[in-house]
């Protein structure tokens, strides 16, 4: 094996120091100290002058034991850098070690934003990118029997991520790529090929793949369930829709295509994923009316929207998903209007987030210019909901779970303020709210939405239905 870490001998892990008159009697209390530890005994070997020598080995499953203390809990960076360590102990560990669980992902990562005291990960993190990429090489010829793996940072190479691929693509279940500027479309197009198992492929900002992988990624993977790809301007879905034509039904559940390059043609490739029940995309929301159309139990989308027009075709479209109980618009350079945000409170959802996209970037901006709800639309918003709930209930459902967002998000509405709290406070249910990033609301005025929240949770779990009374200017509740 292509290792750098030097093999010491066994016999020299456990020789005890001291005179040589003094050497019978360690090995007798150390095969006690075994014995009592129900580690076993130790194995005896014949030495070259004629008498026993006690060679003191660990039985295997104890070094399992002590592997897999080692990797718990840490991340998969860490996990990496130990368990590289532990096999250069000496060649029983290497053995015993090289066979990582099924449950532990190994973490192809230069560590670079990791402050961990251990001396360990800081001497790996002062090593060179070239010094890096040969340790990762290593590893990857050295461990087995993984079932997830990641990779990130620059030192991730074309031959580590043929090497993973050769030594254990087969049993592949999870792959997560971030910030591998290093990675073409021939690593990524092996390594998908060499997983037939692949249930979860997440990809993010890698600058020098053009999208070939896309195509074996969707045929030659029959058990994907999540598709991940993200920030990779550059992305050609020209090879995948022509391909299209030909799949089959596949499986996947969950599809996060953002920054992607989108055009209105995407809606093709949406149309052969019929069993999808969460989405997150951007672009044009023709693709969302594909959606509407062709994914019958959608049940989650998550919409970057970045023009009025595109927010009131999709608004258009989320009204037809019968399933839909989870939505997230993400608001950019533009602020929603009183009649957009009734349209939305409209919608049958259990779990709505109208979130900013400036506040997703860069949490700490206070400033109210860039805040994409004012008090004039959550009153909207609400009234929309409101008026909702009543409609459901003069029609004669009883089921009140569903029929009101019981979890609110305005995170980086920074204009909001006492105004938008006393419209909050009119909701049917509110189980939770989430107002991130909104500034000019008081503590005062948090206290009382604190209890708006516990007194609707306390609701649900009592099993009490708040009575509806309506209003013709503030449709609201009385409890």
């Amino acid at each position: 094996m292509d290792f750098a870490v030097p093999e010491p001998e066994v016999s020299a892990l456990s020789e005890p120091e001291g005179e040589g008159n003094n050497k019978s009697s360690s090995n007798v209390d150390l095969a006690d100290a075994f014995a009592r530890l129900n580690f076993g005994t130790t194995t005896t070997r014949a030495s070259s002058s004629g008498h026993e020598e006690l060679e003191r080995h660990l039985p295997d499953a104890a070094v399992r034991s002590i592997a897999n203390y080692l990797v718990q809990g840490e991340p998969p960076g860490h996990a990496l850098i130990h368990l590289l360590a532990f096999c250069g102990v000496c060649r029983q560990w290497r053995g015993v070690g090289r066979e990582v669980n099924p449950g532990v992902c190994i973490g192809f990562d230069v560590l670079e934003n990791t402050f961990c005291a251990q001396s360990s990960i800081q001497r790996f993190r002062r090593r060179t990118v070239a010094q890096k990429e040969d340790v990762f090489c290593a590893a990857a010829k050295l461990l087995i029997g993984y079932t997830e793996v990641c990779f990130s940072g620059e030192a991730v190479s074309d031959r580590l991520v043929e090497a993973v691929a050769q030594r254990v693509g087969a049993k592949l279940v999870k792959v997560k790529l971030h910030n591998t500027k290093q990675v073409t479309d021939a690593a990524l197009c092996a390594l998908v090929r060499s997983a037939p198992l692949l249930e979860c492929f997440v990809a993010e900002d890698l600058d020098r793949v053009a999208g070939k992988f896309l195509v074996p990624l969707m045929e030659d993977c029959p058990s994907l369930t999540t598709a991940h790809v993200a920030n990779i301007p550059s992305l050609n879905w020209a090879l995948c829709k022509q391909s299209s034509a030909q799949w089959g039904r596949k499986c996947l559940t969950k599809l996060v295509v953002r920054t992607v390059g989108l055009d209105e043609s995407f809606g093709g490739i949406i149309a052969k994923l019929g069993s999808l029940t969460d989405i997150e995309l951007d672009g044009p929301a023709v693709n969302i009316k594909a959606g509407a159309l062709h994914c019958p139990s959608l049940g989650r989308v998550s919409y970057l929207v970045g023009r009025k027009s595109d927010l009131d075709e999709a608004l258009a479209a989320l009204m037809s998903i019968k399933e839909l109980k989870q939505l997230e618009l993400i608001v950019r350079n533009f602020v929603l209007t009183a009649d957009e945000l009734r349209v939305i409170g409209m919608l049958p959802v259990a779990d709505l987030r109208l979130d900013s996209y400036v506040y997703k970037q860069q949490p700490t901006l206070s400033r109210s210019s860039y805040s994409h709800v004012d008090n004039e639309g959550v009153k909207a918003l609400v009234d929309g909901i409101c008026t909702r709930w009543c409609s459901h209930n003069n029609a004669g459902k009883n089921s009140n779970t569903d029929m009101c967002p019981m979890k609110l998000s305005l995170c980086g509405a920074t204009a909001l303020t006492h105004d938008a709290v006393s419209a909050l406070l009119r909701l049917p249910v509110l189980t939770e709210l989430d107002i991130g990033g909104c500034c000019r609301i008081t503590a005062m005025d948090k206290m009382r939405l604190v209890a708006k929240v516990k007194a609707g949770r306390e609701m649900l779990e009592s099993g009490r239905r708040p009575q509806v009374r309506m209003n013709s200017r503030f449709p609201g509740l009385l409890l």
